[in-house]
């Protein structure tokens, strides 16, 4: 409070003051005098106000005989201004006295603190931890469908790893983590006893493997999934160049840095690859926040488990899996112990056969063999099945079985890269990867996207395989997708995969 500029109003208000100039002249001075400070000691202090407060009292005095003096020339009248002066010195005293008892009411214990500013900075602090507070409560506990819906995928995608559950256990009660993973096991339970029981029909291998001349007669039938017009259209503009030396027709565009084609499936995806030699096709899948591949194998007696050659003892890169099986095409398969995200892919996990022969017993449980038997179905079933299987792994959750599908939305396993296999009825079998973990391009998918993608290419019984940082498609001698292993282009080493074989 500025006491001289309060008393000058006060006096101005009552009709007393008329010399403004001089007036100002004076507050100025005393506002330069030496108010006391917050900073100084006790001593200084006292001796500052004693200061302070006599120059009030004389600027009081001298405004009093000043205004006298001024209506003394107007009146006539020289009796000493008593009055005038009393009602200065009243006032210059009561505000004095205020100014005082504020500046004691804020003055510091200890010499150089400010504790007016460290008060704000603990309110601000005090407000922003309510704040934060009141956000994780309504992260953590909340109803609201949005909240609740991206809480569970969020604690799913981090359980269902084997080295990041951190990312949910460091920041929600186990009650609640508890309640997601027990509505996970649920979801599995009701897989129970879900078998595949069916059979195929599959093309004859002579109208596979036609060259072109003779295979554009069955090329839609065979290639049902192909868009006729974009791909007549194609044909048009690149003539010749699609047919290679052996008369086959060739169209690869699948490179991460390809331009891709024109040529759409029927459900609007555009394919980036159709090898007639191989009788295959490979498609880009988009949806809500991924990417990925689909590659639709003609013939799935082609189709098997491909080994590191050191399997058993230590995985490989998926095209050092494809180079040493004679690959052209090949996805990553079994799980594997990971300790910390360095595992090399030597303990495998679960079942692995290979042309009939055992090579890593089944672990059972909620687990799901999955894998072709000697009449080429993809079968699905639990370690307790009698399936005769030739080539198979073991892992969770099924998708699909005999045309049902099993899972919907993220069914306790969050969004995570994937890798899937499946099979249609007339014996097609898809292999579908996703990739993730790799925001503005692909975050991952759900199982039940994943089930959705499948079901819409007409799987009639479809598995999950192990996906996170081994997702990985390898085809004609280069990776076709973006792991989320630590080498982004060649992915990491795994023990196994399904690969399909060089004619």
């Amino acid at each position: 409070m500025n006491s001289i500029s309060n008393g000058r109003q006060y006096m101005h208000n009552m009709g007393r003051m008329q010399n403004d100039k001089q007036i100002e002249k004076e507050d100025q001075n005393i506002h330069n005098s030496s108010f006391p400070k917050l900073n100084q000691s006790d001593e200084e202090f006292l001796s500052a106000y004693d200061a302070y407060f006599n120059r009030l009292e004389q600027a009081a005095k001298k405004q009093a005989i000043l205004n006298h003096q001024n209506q003394a020339q107007q009146t006539g009248h020289t009796e000493e201004p008593k009055i005038f002066k009393r009602e200065a010195l009243d006032f210059v005293k009561a505000t004095a006295a205020l100014q005082t008892a504020e500046v004691w009411t804020a003055k510091p214990a200890a010499k150089g603190a400010k504790p007016v500013k460290k008060h704000k900075k603990l309110k601000r602090f005090a407000f922003i931890l309510v704040i934060l507070a009141s956000l994780y409560s309504l992260v953590v506990f909340s109803d609201i469908p949005f909240i609740a819906k991206w809480r569970t995928i969020y604690i799913e995608t981090a359980m269902s790893t084997m080295n990041h559950q951190w990312l949910a256990t460091a920041f929600f009660p186990d009650s609640v983590i508890e309640e997601v993973v027990q509505d996970r096991d649920n979801q599995q339970g009701l897989q129970s006893g879900m078998e595949s029981d069916w059979s195929i029909s599959v093309y004859s291998k002579r109208s596979l493997y036609h060259t072109w001349n003779k295979a554009q007669k069955d090329f839609d039938t065979i290639y049902s999934e192909i868009d006729q017009a974009s791909f007549n259209a194609y044909l048009d503009a690149h003539g010749d160049e699609v047919i290679d030396d052996d008369g086959y027709l060739i169209i690869d565009q699948a490179g991460l840095s390809d331009g891709g084609t024109d040529i759409k499936t029927v459900y609007g995806d555009e394919v980036l690859a159709i090898d007639t030699y191989n009788a295959l096709s490979i498609i880009k899948i988009k949806g809500d926040g991924y990417v990925g591949r689909l590659a639709i194998i003609k013939d799935p007696s082609r189709v098997g488990v491909g080994l590191s050659e050191d399997f058993g003892t230590k995985g490989a890169l998926i095209g050092e899996i494809s180079q040493s099986n004679d690959a052209v095409l090949a996805v990553n398969a079994s799980g594997f112990y990971d300790p910390d995200g360095h595992g090399d892919g030597g303990q495998v996990f679960g079942l692995v056969m290979q042309n009939g022969e055992v090579l890593n017993q089944a672990l059972g449980g909620a687990n799901k063999l999955v894998g072709f038997d000697s009449k080429n179905r993809l079968e699905i079933g639990s370690s307790q099945s009698s399936f005769r299987f030739r080539d198979a792994v073991e892992f969770k959750p099924a998708l699909i079985v005999n045309g049902e599908v099993l899972v919907e939305g993220s069914a306790g396993w969050g969004i995570q890269p994937r890798t899937a296999i499946g099979q249609t009825k007339n014996g097609e079998v898809l292999l579908l990867i996703i990739d993730g973990r790799s925001p503005g391009y692909s975050i991952g998918c759900t199982v039940g996207e994943l089930a959705q993608i499948l079901q819409r290419y007409g799987a009639y019984q479809a598995c999950n395989l192990d996906g996170g940082s081994s997702s990985i498609l390898y085809y004609n001698g280069r990776e076709l997708s973006k792991p989320s292993a630590a080498n982004k282009t060649l992915g990491r080493n795994i023990p196994d995969g399904f690969i399909v074989y060089n004619r």
